[in-house]
């Protein structure tokens, strides 16, 4: 039975509503995609937590040189993705790399409209996708994707071809979802096109088929691991660029979301 003072010390009800209504404002304030930063926050954040996630965070710290925390709504892997992408083309402009990219980019329309897609229901989402692979002289690439409307119309537009991948190639990924889904369609219509909804291991493998682009992904999570390092899972596309030394889209993920690291530059 609880004593007295363990009872003045447990939070009402009510407490516990404010302090959730507290830590929605304060998430609901920071931006879509963040300044790089170092890795401080994420470590306060898991102070009190498990010795395997701090193990993990220290072999991040070693190994990469900042973050870019992206907003926890869902969208947090479409986001960081379409960014981290975007500034790796901006970063190789005039590249026989960055010049595929963009070219892969806008096939992107015709992969749509193939699926059965409306083209009046997608060019606008495809004009800004197509924007961010551009560089611009009176805007940032963070300011394009931190736009609410802008930023928005991004990500759905990549949900709108990771779907279209997995309806273009649905005898090779219908086997994955039919534990939870009958068809690959009821999984798209429920677990990739609408907006806010977390992405898993199949919509990272249809991305990086979409746009050959190699993802690389940190796991911080309670998996052990060898010295206790932080682990990597890669994902290849099915049709990947034939160029060597390419770039990499480098993501961490911990449970239910992903941000954008930057590992150091090896000499």
């Amino acid at each position: 039975m609880a004593t007295q003072e363990q009872e003045l010390a447990r939070p009402s009800d009510q407490e516990i509503l404010d302090f959730e209504k507290i830590a929605k404002a304060d998430e609901l304030s920071k931006p879509l995609v963040s300044e790089i930063m170092d890795f401080t926050t994420l470590q306060h954040e898991y102070a009190g937590g498990s010795a395997i996630f701090q193990r993990k965070i220290q072999s991040v710290i070693k190994e990469c040189r900042g973050m870019r925390a992206i907003k926890k709504d869902g969208n947090c892997f479409y986001r960081g993705f379409g960014f981290r992408l975007a500034e790796l083309v901006w970063e190789q402009a005039n590249t026989l790399w960055a010049d595929t990219i963009l070219t892969r980019a806008m096939s992107t329309k015709e992969l749509l409209l193939s699926q059965g897609y409306d083209l009046y229901a997608i060019e606008d989402f495809y004009d800004m996708f197509i924007n961010t692979f551009k560089p611009q002289k009176d805007k940032n690439l963070l300011d394009l994707f931190t736009e609410k409307y802008d930023g928005e119309a991004i990500v759905c537009y990549l949900r709108l071809v990771t779907a279209a991948i997995l309806k273009r190639d649905r005898d090779m990924y219908e086997a994955f979802i039919l534990d939870s889904y009958p068809s690959i369609d009821i999984f798209i219509s429920n677990q990739v096109e609408p907006m806010a909804v977390e992405s898993d291991n199949i919509h990272i493998v249809a991305m990086s088929s979409a746009l050959g682009v190699n993802i690389k992904v940190a796991n911080l999570d309670l998996a052990e691991t060898s010295g206790g390092d932080i682990n990597y899972h890669e994902f290849s596309p099915m049709d990947p660029v034939d160029i060597p030394n390419q770039p990499e889209v480098v993501l961490m993920y911990r449970p239910g979301h992903y941000d954008v690291i930057y590992p150091n530059v090896k000499t």
